[in-house]
């Protein structure tokens, strides 16, 4: 498990968690959290329970995302409690990003190389997540969590506090021409890097989508030293990180959640 600095200051709780310490079986061994990979739904509702007993409070306070690989985000309510805890298919439909200032929701997204991106308010007592890939990612996504918690709680992105998840990184992260022609466009050739496989694969880069990505948060005027990369590539340490690309499409997938807890 990986806990970004901010998390346990006593107004908020966050966390993103590995795959070791569940029940599932290969190719989900062991803590995959994801109903719609095919595995046994009683043991991804076991393995949600006990990342429950690490992030506190309950699994019907949770509320998911559906993430389709877009750039729409949501604020959410108490009234949203439950939704995507269970069960896919009740999730907040077409979002990618979930945004609330409730005491006791939990936000959580899914990821296996996409980039968990959690963030913090502690002026205004508000949290965001964010499940960026890289359609997400060269669509602005983590803007959008911004100006939604601009819009919705007033937040200042100077009071932002943000995390970067395990995902995958520009060491094994190689896209082809179409990808970076929309890398190119949205954040210019900089962040791109020749693939070491050229020119057997020409036409071919390798990528930081968390480069592109505390590009875009920069931008909106949150302090580079408010912006926390745990560093952990997915690809790299699939021992202990679910990963998509690695494992060919077939395994589990990471929970990252973060959360104000319920007033006392």
């Amino acid at each position: 498990m990986w806990f970004p600095s901010w998390s346990h200051l006593g107004q908020v709780r966050a966390v993103c968690f590995g795959r070791k310490g569940g029940v599932s079986e290969k190719p989900w061994d062991s803590l995959n959290v994801g109903f719609h990979v095919e595995d046994d739904p009683q043991n991804v509702t076991v393995n949600r329970q006990r990342c429950v007993e690490v992030i506190g409070g309950r699994l019907e306070d949770w509320v998911m995302a559906q993430q389709v690989h877009g750039h729409k985000v949501a604020r959410v309510t108490s009234q949203d409690r439950g939704k995507g805890a269970y069960t896919a298919e009740n999730a907040v439909s077409g979002v990618d990003g979930l945004v609330c200032d409730s005491p006791g929701v939990t936000l959580g997204i899914l990821a296996a190389d996409c980039v968990p991106v959690l963030f913090y308010d502690p002026r205004r007592g508000a949290v965001g997540i964010a499940h960026s890939g890289w359609k997400g990612t060269v669509g602005h996504l983590v803007r959008e969590v911004v100006s939604v918690m601009k819009q919705s709680f007033g937040t200042d992105p100077s009071d932002l506090n943000v995390c970067l998840g395990p995902s995958i990184r520009e060491c094994c992260y190689e896209v082809g021409a179409d990808v970076a022609r929309h890398v190119n466009t949205e954040f210019g050739s900089s962040f791109l890097v020749a693939s070491p496989h050229e020119p057997k694969r020409p036409d071919h880069f390798m990528l930081s989508l968390q480069n592109c990505i505390r590009s875009d948060l920069m931008g909106c005027g949150i302090p580079q030293e408010k912006i926390e990369d745990f560093g952990e590539c997915t690809v790299c340490h699939s021992d202990y990180l679910f990963s998509h690309r690695e494992s060919l499409g077939k395994t589990g997938r990471l929970l990252s959640v973060v959360r104000l807890p319920a007033k006392r």
